[in-house]
């Protein structure tokens, strides 16, 4: 089981991910990440946030099922995100919740946060509902899940900070084989799952890097 924390923002799709927040030990929402709770009724453990964004209608909501909230104010040193994600304890498996679109500070610092709290211990990873986000750090092996393994899908290495060295492929379309990659290269953007194979991914020997699993478009 996970702790689903969902963050505010637009073009989350929680209708895919219905079973995973269905099946969630809790549900933590950051502020206006409940507006997107409400139309599926499904109530969430406890809300955080500055309430600055939230509709009148979630609150009423969430005022008539008692849902506990913890309030901030406005002005404050972190998001309402990463007080929700500081949150949950460390050994604990986080699903984060949050748009990968609109604005674009809003998604680079959340993407960053991810990697941050994947280096700090937390065994995290991000979705908008269609995108999948995982961090790897150090010596690391990657493999997709069955439900992402699909021709219609595209994937990704972002590297970031000093770059990653000896990463290979797994059952991929574009084969690597301990190569290293910098931060800011295009050349592993866009890797396709070879449906031939049985098992996809990457290997990698050190360094700091993203996956991502996005529709083709």
């Amino acid at each position: 089981m996970c702790v689903v924390v969902i963050a505010g923002g637009p073009n989350k799709n929680i209708g895919n991910l219905l079973p995973i927040i269905k099946s969630a030990e809790s549900i933590i929402c950051a502020d206006s990440g409940a507006d997107s709770l409400m139309p599926y009724n499904i109530v969430p453990d406890t809300v955080w946030g500055d309430m600055d964004s939230i509709s009148e209608e979630t609150v009423s909501w969430l005022k008539s099922n008692e849902v506990s909230h913890k309030l901030f104010p406005v002005e404050k040193d972190m998001t309402d995100s990463e007080l929700c994600l500081l949150s949950v304890p460390k050994e604990k498996e986080i699903i984060f919740v949050t748009s990968l679109v609109g604005r674009l500070d809003h998604v680079m610092s959340n993407m960053l946060l991810v990697m941050r709290l994947h280096e700090e211990g937390y065994h995290i990873k991000a979705t908008d509902g269609m995108t999948w986000v995982y961090p790897l750090l150090g010596k690391a092996s990657w493999r997709v899940s069955e439900e992402l393994r699909k021709k219609e899908n595209t994937c990704s290495l972002i590297p970031l900070g000093k770059g990653a060295s000896g990463v290979s492929t797994v059952g991929m379309k574009y084969p690597l084989s301990d190569q290293n990659i910098v931060p800011g290269s295009s050349f592993t953007v866009s890797n396709e799952f070879d449906m031939t194979e049985k098992e996809h991914g990457f290997d990698m020997k050190d360094g700091t890097m993203l996956v991502i699993v996005t529709p083709k478009v």
